[in-house]
């Protein structure tokens, strides 16, 4: 079987694109890679037209600035009637609805998003099945050796410091009382591409997100992290116990002075304790029920099922 990948495939990382991808491949699918941002329309039918694929998973459709979405549906349509390929929409982003919300049934199979409300409120716009994916971890065989550079015992930040205010309100009064050590994602020091070493070497990572009033959100990091056996001190989600026990992170309830609170005393505990049994309980966990290898075959029994 054929499989393209049509979004972000020249960014520098995006979960979407990396864990899809290797999902595939380790469900047998033969994968290519179209830059959906740099590729014009024509460009992008011919190529699919010559590889004729079964599958194509798109990402960025939606986003008005890029392409007409109306041209960009009727092509998929086309490519759908000459060569029979399955278009399957894809959204994780902590959204009740998505950029677009009229039919899309000429163009698409199915659609596959992050929240509750989004699956229900896109079946109903799109008219074509929509199914709740959530994120997945990357497929490691082993736990990292542990690296002398990423040996912080401060508690590390990844991410985006002023995009939610929020969340740069916590980091703020949570560092007036522990050490942090961020790392801005998309600059020099972003250490996406090192998740594995940085969770094996560093103290303790903290994962706090967005979209917490969300039904059914739960962002990459938990995935990312515990998938590769980080110590993690974590806001939890909503309902988050259903796809994750705490018993493999080291909980916080909200963003407020309670969760201040509770990430202090987490972190003076971390330094104290041999979290190692907790490490590789969670990478076990999340390598067996929520790796991409694991969701990505739950994704094509569903495209089988229609």
């Amino acid at each position: 079987m054929k499989a393209v990948m049509l979004g972000n495939t020249r960014l520098g990382y995006s979960w979407f694109y990396l864990t899809y991808k290797q999902g595939l491949q380790l469900n047998d699918v033969e994968v290519y890679d179209i830059d959906y941002k740099s590729t014009s329309l024509g460009k992008i039918k011919n190529q699919l037209l010559a590889l004729k694929p079964s599958l194509v998973f798109t990402h960025l459709t939606f986003h008005g600035n890029i392409n007409p979405i109306g041209s960009v549906l009727q092509m998929y349509s086309e490519v759908s009637k000459q060569v029979g390929t399955k278009f399957i929409h894809t959204c994780n982003d902590a959204r009740t609805e998505d950029r677009y919300m009229g039919d899309v049934s000429h163009a698409y199979y199915m659609g596959m998003v992050g929240t509750f409300d989004m699956q229900k409120n896109c079946e109903k716009a799109w008219g074509i099945p929509v199914h709740y994916v959530p994120y997945s971890s990357l497929v490691y065989c082993n736990i990292a050796k542990p690296v002398q550079d990423l040996a912080f015992k401060e508690a590390v930040f990844t991410g985006s410091v002023g995009a939610h205010k929020d969340r740069q309100d916590f980091l703020h009064r949570l560092g007036q009382r522990i050490p942090i050590k961020t790392f801005q994602t998309q600059t020099a020091n972003d250490l996406r591409f090192r998740t594995p070493e940085l969770s094996m070497s560093a103290k303790c990572i903290l994962g706090l997100c967005t979209g917490y009033d969300i039904p059914g959100y739960i962002d990459v990091r938990p995935f990312q992290y515990l998938g590769s056996g980080a110590t993690m001190i974590m806001r939890k989600f909503w309902r988050m116990d259903d796809l994750i026990p705490d018993s493999l992170y080291y909980p916080i309830t909200s963003y407020g002075e309670d969760g201040v609170a509770e990430a202090v005393d987490h972190y003076h505990r971390i330094l104290k304790e041999d979290t190692s049994e907790m490490q590789r309980a969670a990478f076990g966990y999340i390598q067996r029920f929520h790796s991409c290898k694991v969701r990505m075959a739950e994704v094509l029994n569903k495209i089988k099922r229609g």
